[in-house]
């Protein structure tokens, strides 16, 4: 807690928390101490510890409040709590500010809640668990997992109220409170609100990743209702598209891909189930908390019908989808690197840490010790992801597949049965050609000696040696017609899906000394990060512990829902906004960022946790707020003081990702299926890259929405790879950002997006309702860019489109294209190229 500079102030601050008594109780609850590390500690950290901390090297008034033995010992003045007695403790007096001479903290006092948290507190007896030696533990040890609860990303949600400010008239929802405060302290105003264009054009984008159509901005305009923008919001959320923009914002943390990628790329012929699954979950608004359940143990849940396990265990795909290498790899260490690369995509999606760092050596920044690493990797390796599968003429270990349906066990089984017996096949039907020659031949002695050697292969009416020789033949010949029949027709795959399975015997896992798979030192009991657990975990000795795991990770009574809920608060921010209220969205830890509103943070956190885990109702808070309709307009004074617009006066400007680019275009050329799809990627052969005797390439020709396109690890879609796609082989959450000359050459070179240019053009053409090239380029701005043509703009262009009319000549017999259709396809190509259409204001 803050303290004033007076000195009569200081003595009575440091009387009101020198000593706690500790004899209330010969044994404190271990509830009160969980409330102790829920709600009391956190306030103390966060107001107090500036000034009475070893770490803060400040003990004003003697005092340390960061150890059970500071408050034991005392500072310069005397008793300030009487356990179990709320008017009797000078704490409470002080934080209710009834003493005017006794105010703490003196800046500003706590929330009524906080209060009432200190007062439960003191009837519990006061309870701390921080013992001495917990006191003593050297504060250089990052890994230390009690001094690392202090760190701001693992405390407890604040519930701060709502800050004052003092235009009261501009915020329009809760959040606006927090960012008018931030920029009236700095004596900043918002800019001006975007016009109803960009901002239909802005909150389209971002919640379907398509731009409205003619029709849709029309309307807008059009429309003068008070609630007109909610209802555009409203639209958007309920609409299919909504779940395959953001249901991609998740892929891409599940690293989603349609291959292994590394040393062999084989096809995951079955992940698009998971994709699919994914955004028909978003789309349904299903809570993050079952979401994220389903995915790390949807196996596991009991079911009501065969199409919801299904669902479940397609759900459950995400722990396959990673990379994992195939070739040559000792199992042991395969299934510690299979366990690595889920702890990393664990931790970094659901929680922000860089859990993987601690594999070989305690972590070197964060609170994370090599024991709670191996805690998780005991519940991982516990999990079988992997299976024996014949592939390529050998028997594989594969990515796991489950047969799906009613039958789906027996058919996976049968399917399997066929490929690794079709060698046997193939020497049964050769031995089943020779022994119907020999009947032919007449060669019945050398017929009889390989009776007993080939019986299985030879009819029963073939071996009667009383039967006519026409009818042995004939029924030997159908048992060749047999076998001819069974090798050329081969099972269809049956449906299956990517998904996990428990191992036989689960166990815990030792230790790695270096993380070398096998150099075991102590063994482990399965667990979860100490950092964020406040009891004991109890995992089934015969189960892996994956359904604890999930339960845990959204658990709002264990530090990981909070911090859970504060990363995906803070993804939807930065997806919305274009900038983290934490700027590195996959790190909170201590090498990450701080965030620029904390309680912000907190309040959205709070608000998505209230929602019943509800992404769509926090999208449209935010979305609705003051805040995210601005305008990106520059200003001057306030970019004197904020460049980088930490304090959000403005809209961030963003560039368009790949899958919107090439979407808008496609739909600006009337060219883009809007129908959901499967499989992109049935025609590959088992190897997903033309390597070989495999010649087939992935396809980016399908005129589907670019969510759909084939994922192939080290072989992405050209507009992917141009426009900084994310890189399938990990968890990522903030794609990369880049301004090369190469992504300009793109747009001016490749050969899709001429072809868009075209069809585009040649659509424009073909639309009767425009009469003349005026109409056709303003039609053509509104179409592409979902705006009107300043008159400079206009003129220049229908300048250029005259004078390139008058001088070009036809393209070739073969291909006849007009100049005016040549000139109009430049004009489409160039406002494709354009900033204005790549970047979103």
């Amino acid at each position: 807690m803050l303290i004033t500079n007076r000195f009569s102030e200081l003595k009575t601050c440091c009387v009101a928390l020198s000593i706690i008594a500790v004899t209330a109780a010969s044994a404190v609850a271990d509830s009160g101490e969980d409330f102790f590390e829920e709600k009391i500690r956190p306030v103390l950290i966060k107001r107090c510890y500036s000034c009475h901390s070893e770490a803060s090297q400040s003990s004003e008034g003697g005092l340390t409040l960061d150890a059970r033995s500071g408050w034991q010992d005392g500072g310069d003045s005397g008793t300030a709590i009487v356990p179990g007695d709320i008017d009797g403790s000078l704490l409470i007096t002080a934080i209710r500010y009834d003493d005017e001479n006794l105010q703490m903290p003196p800046d500003q006092a706590l929330s009524e809640r906080e209060i009432a948290d200190f007062e439960h507190w003191v009837r519990l007896g006061a309870p701390d668990p921080r013992t001495e030696a917990v006191r003593l533990v050297n504060a250089d040890v990052p890994s230390d997992p009690v001094r690392g609860r202090e760190h701001w990303a693992f405390l407890p949600l604040s519930d701060q109220p709502l800050p004052a400010v003092t235009d009261t008239q501009w915020p329009l929802t809760t959040i606006d409170h927090f960012t008018l405060k931030e920029l009236e302290d700095r004596e900043l105003h918002p800019v001006d609100d975007a016009d109803r264009r960009t901002l239909l054009r802005r909150v389209s984008i971002l919640l379907t990743g398509l731009p409205p159509t003619l029709e849709e901005m029309e309307s807008f305009l059009s429309d003068d209702r008070s609630d007109a923008y909610e209802r555009q919001v409203d639209r958007f959320l309920s609409s299919f598209h909504f779940g395959e923009r953001w249901g991609r914002h998740w892929l891409d943390l599940a690293r989603y891909a349609d291959s292994n990628g590394l040393d062999e790329n084989f096809l995951f012929r079955e992940a698009w189930r998971y994709r699919n699954w994914v955004i028909s979950a978003i789309n349904d608004d299903l809570s993050y908390d079952r979401f994220l359940r389903l995915q790390i143990a949807g196996d596991l849940l009991p079911y009501e019908s065969i199409e919801q396990r299904d669902e479940q265990r397609i759900a459950a795909g995400f722990l396959v989808m990673g990379p994992k290498v195939l070739l040559g790899n000792n199992p042991a260490n395969q299934r510690m690197e299979v366990a690595d690369e889920q702890i990393d995509t664990i931790g970094r999606a659901v929680l922000g840490q860089t859990l993987g760092c601690a594999r070989c050596h305690d972590h070197k920044f964060d609170p994370v010790p090599t024991r709670d690493y191996y805690a998780l990797a005991g519940i991982l390796s516990s999990t079988e992801v992997m299976e024996q599968r014949y592939m390529l003429g050998q028997q594989r270990v594969m990515e796991q597949l489950i047969g799906l349906g009613d039958e789906g066990a027996q058919l996976d089984d049968e399917y399997e049965a066929y490929w690794r017996e079709r060698e046997a096949l193939k020497d049964r039907r050769q031995r089943a050609t020779e022994i119907l020659e020999l009947l032919k031949a007449g060669k019945l002695e050398e017929f009889a000696a390989r009776v007993d050697r080939d019986d299985l292969v030879i009819a029963e009416v073939a071996k009667d040696t009383e039967a006519a020789i026409e009818q042995r033949i004939t029924a030997q010949q159908e048992m060749v017609t047999e076998f001819d029949r069974l090798w050329n027709s081969p099972p269809s795959i049956p449906p299956r899906a990517m998904s996990p399975t428990e191992r036989s015997e689960p166990a815990d896992e030792h230790i790695r000394i270096a993380g070398q798979f096998d150099k075991l030192g102590d063994q482990v009991p399965r667990g979860f990060l100490q950092v964020l657990t406040n009891s004991e975990v109890s995992i089934p000795a015969e189960q892996s512990g994956r359904l604890e795991l999930a339960n845990w990770l959204t658990n709002t009574e264990s530090g990981a829902g909070n911090l859970a809920a504060r990363v995906l608060a803070n993804r939807i921010w930065y997806h919305l906004m274009g900038r983290g209220l934490v700027r590195t969205v996959d790190n909170f830890g201590r090498t990450g960022e701080t965030p620029t509103h904390p309680e912000l943070l907190d309040h959205l956190a709070n608000l998505l946790i209230d929602s019943g885990w509800s992404t769509k109702s926090l999208i449209k808070k935010i979305v609705m707020s003051h805040t995210f309709v601005l305008s990106s307009s520059h200003d001057n004074s306030a970019h004197a003081i904020d460049p980088e617009n930490e304090l959000l006066w403005r809209a961030h400007r963003r560039r368009l990702d790949p899958e919107s680019l090439r979407d808008a275009m496609l739909l600006s050329g009337e060219q883009l299926d809007l129908n959901p799809m499967d499989s992109t990627v049935w025609y590959l052969g088992d190897q997903a890259t033309a390597v070989g005797a495999n010649t087939n390439r992935r396809r980016t020709d399908f005129p589907c929405r670019s969510v759909y396109l084939p994922v192939i690890r080290n072989d992405l879609p050209e507009i992917f790879e141009a426009f900084d796609f994310t890189d399938p082989h990990a968890a990522t959450g903030m794609r990369p950002k880049t301004l090369v000359a190469k992504q300009g050459l793109f747009m001016l070179n490749e050969e899709s997006v001429i072809n868009i240019a075209e069809k585009t053009a040649t659509a424009l053409l073909a639309n009767e309702t425009l009469s003349d090239d005026r109409q056709r380029l303003d039609y053509l701005y509104e179409l592409i860019l979902n705006q009107t043509p300043a008159d400079a703009d206009r003129d220049h262009l229908l300048t250029f489109l005259n004078d390139f009319k008058e001088h070009a000549a036809p393209t070739s017999p073969e291909q006849p294209r007009s100049p005016e259709q040549q000139a109009w396809s430049m004009v489409c190509q160039a406002l494709f190229a354009s900033s204005r259409f790549q970047v979103l204001e």
